[in-house]
């Protein structure tokens, strides 16, 4: 048991520090530079080199892992406590409101970009299909997952029935002006206030039958069918023993040369559509998103393949321990990126928003890195739970949880 929870907290480990390499360009850069490189950011070889590699190995990649454990993680509370007799429905149901509080929290103050809220939101719905047989759960998290490529198909076919001020708010948002590439810098260079105010206005809002409409439509469908699709997925592969490291060595070898050998190409097949149609914001929105969507469950499955096998071995040991660390820490370490990321680039802290590049942003991740890998091991050495996981604990369980590391006493004889 206690391998397979390593196993476990090594691939959300993994996964944590993986989706900083996404998450990075949306606190140091404009909106807009996390999907389209020629509009922000720096577009020489070397800029270019780390968008597309951060889009094959990481962009969608990270944040499947990250949904998929979090289906497990259904799986693994919800029969703990009913192997002890407990119904598992109101502590399911007040954990993950405390999921959507913090998310909240985060999303509001902190930084727009947020998955808590959506998990929590897809919890709800969740509970009730953990009872539903693992086959059937794979079956509905892959409808699910490819739900918005399909969307995406349909979109297209209405592209050519908008008006010219359709046209031009959707290329206005892939390639934005000069002075709104200009305010976005003032606002998130500027105090506090100004980006808690942009923040605030930049809710989502209801799809309408126009070129916003159907952008926003693209992007929402996205997010949650993403984030729920890959869930269940996680729901099953926790069932079937694979996100446990129950499986031999020659089906995870299999599983990671079938996952990158499919997923990996389609990554650069993504790349290169991208490129033949010059970044056209009409291919890149919609139909372009398509490959790299198809790609992400196969290279998601590598990784999988590729920790449970190294969770086994006797390889790094003391790298995979630590990043076990950082996996137990997911919570802290993942709002805890938001706090260094905006403090670094936002106003309020050093200011540097839009003053690095994609090459300059990679150094300061993988100072990030360092600093939660090492902060982590320290931290649990002495302590049971992350600062903010054993607040979470606290409101979930409604009583009091010790925090603090026991220590076995020898009794003298």
């Amino acid at each position: 048991m206690k391998k397979r929870i390593v196993a476990i907290d090594v691939l959300r480990g993994f996964a944590l520090l993986g989706i900083l390499l996404m998450n990075m360009a949306s606190y140091a850069m404009p909106t807009i530079a996390y999907f389209n490189p020629t509009a922000y950011g720096g577009d020489d070889i070397w800029n270019r080199l780390v968008f597309n590699l951060s889009h094959i190995f990481a962009d969608q990649k990270m944040m499947a892992l990250f949904s998929m454990l979090f289906g497990a993680s259904v799986m693994l509370v919800t029969n703990n406590l009913e192997k002890k007799g407990k119904s598992p429905f109101s502590f399911h149901y007040l954990r993950n409101f405390w999921l959507l509080m913090i998310g909240l929290i985060h999303a509001i103050l902190i930084w727009d970009g947020d998955i808590l809220v959506i998990y929590a939101l897809c919890s709800f719905v969740l509970y009730w299909l953990r009872k539903v047989s693992p086959q059937w759960q794979l079956i509905l998290g892959l409808s699910i997952f490819f739900l918005p490529s399909v969307v995406n198909i349909g979109i297209d076919a209405l592209l050519p029935d908008l008006t010219a001020a359709d046209y031009q708010y959707i290329e206005g948002y892939w390639q934005p002006s000069e002075e709104a590439i200009a305010a976005e810098l003032q606002t998130f260079r500027g105090p506090y206030g100004a980006q808690l105010a942009h923040r605030l206005a930049s809710a989502p809002v209801v799809p309408y039958t126009d070129g916003q409409g159907l952008l926003e439509l693209s992007l929402v469908v996205e997010f949650f069918s993403r984030a729920f699709g890959m869930m269940l997925i996680g729901m099953a592969l926790f069932t079937w023993g694979i996100l446990t490291g129950k499986r031999s060595d020659e089906f995870y070898q299999r599983m990671a040369q079938i996952g990158f050998g499919v997923g990996l190409p389609l990554g650069l097949i993504s790349l290169f559509q991208y490129t033949i149609h010059d970044w056209n914001p009409l291919y890149s929105l919609f139909l372009g998103r398509i490959p790299n969507h198809m790609a992400t469950p196969f290279v998601a499955g590598g990784y999988i393949a590729v920790i449970m096998l190294w969770s086994r071995s006797d390889n790094f040991t003391r790298l995979r321990n630590r990043l076990a660390a950082v996996g137990r820490m997911a919570l802290t370490n993942y709002i805890g990126q938001s706090i260094i990321g905006t403090f670094i680039f936002y106003g309020f802290g050093l200011g540097l928003f839009g003053s690095f590049d994609r090459v300059q942003q990679l150094m300061v991740i993988v100072l990030i890195w360092a600093g939660q890998i090492w902060f982590s091991g320290w931290w649990l050495e002495r302590f049971q739970y992350g600062p903010l996981e054993w607040v979470w604990r606290l409101l979930s369980h409604r009583r009091w949880q010790p925090i603090m590391k026991k220590v076995a006493v020898l009794e003298r004889v």
